[in-house]
């Protein structure tokens, strides 16, 4: 089982933590880091800075944080174009406005945030805890930047599991789209992966059910559905979608589903 510590060294408020996190199912609530510490063990720490997580144990010691403001993420949404990659694989280029996106796997929330910075309402789900704290404070810190709040008008957070999720979604209030961002099994060249990626991928097993959370989508996704895999764009893929959108380090597989 997984092992998890909060690290509060600056004894500051973390009462909103317990939205997302069940505080009785930690490790422990510390001001310092334990002397021992096992290679399945995480630690976040929260101070005035924020909230971050780590894994001590397996050597990687330097924090990851949900950063909406980073150089990397702000260039990337300066740069994005309605007809490149993810945006067009949702229909940007052919609905420039007003598109409600339900990310069922939002994970660090960075394509949310490209979105919502592109025009679109976005309800980013994420079902397990730890990644749900840290988008909580991702979106915090932002909204300390006066520029970033008509974005973030239009990001909200739903801590939950994709599939209950989509299953109570009413009639009378379907997302134009749904995008599924299925962890990716960790690749053979451990090097390649990004410090980020790495910490996700041993925190959140791979999703095996990916084609039960698809037909699922299919069925309340208003547009269409946008599925995100690994790789270049699939010959024979399990499931044929009506349209693939090609790219260097993944793909997006497009089903529609209008009516």
């Amino acid at each position: 089982m997984m092992k998890l510590w909060l690290q509060n060294s600056d004894s500051v408020e973390i009462s909103w933590l317990s939205d997302y996190l069940d505080f009785r199912a930690l490790s422990g609530i510390v001001t310092s880091l334990p002397e021992e510490v096992g290679a399945d063990a995480y630690l976040l720490q929260i101070s005035h800075d924020g909230l971050s997580l780590s894994s001590p144990g397996s050597g990687n010691t330097t924090p990851t944080r949900v950063d909406f403001l980073s150089a990397r993420l702000q260039h990337r949404v300066r740069t994005t174009r309605r007809h490149d990659g993810l945006a067009k694989a949702v229909g940007l280029d052919r609905y420039p406005n007003g598109l409600h996106v339900l990310d069922a796997t939002a994970g660090m929330g960075t394509d949310a945030y490209l979105l919502a910075a592109k025009g679109c309402r976005v309800t980013l789900v994420e079902k397990h805890p730890v990644m749900a704290a840290l988008l909580a404070d991702g979106l915090r810190r932002a909204a300390r930047d006066p520029a970033q709040a008509e974005i973030l008008a239009r990001m909200q957070l739903q801590a939950g599991d994709a599939h209950q999720v989509l299953a109570q979604l009413p009639q009378d209030a379907l997302p134009d789209v749904i995008t599924l961002d299925p962890m990716f099994p960790p690749r053979q060249k451990s090097a390649l992966v990004k410090k980020d990626m790495a910490l996700m991928q041993g925190l959140l097993p791979p999703n095996d059910d990916v084609a039960t959370l698809l037909a699922l989508a299919r069925e309340k996704a208003g547009k269409r559905v946008v599925l995100k895999r690994p790789g270049k764009a699939e010959k024979t893929p399990a499931v044929k979608p009506d349209f693939q959108v090609p790219g260097k380090a993944c793909h997006f597989q497009v089903f529609l589903t209008a009516r």
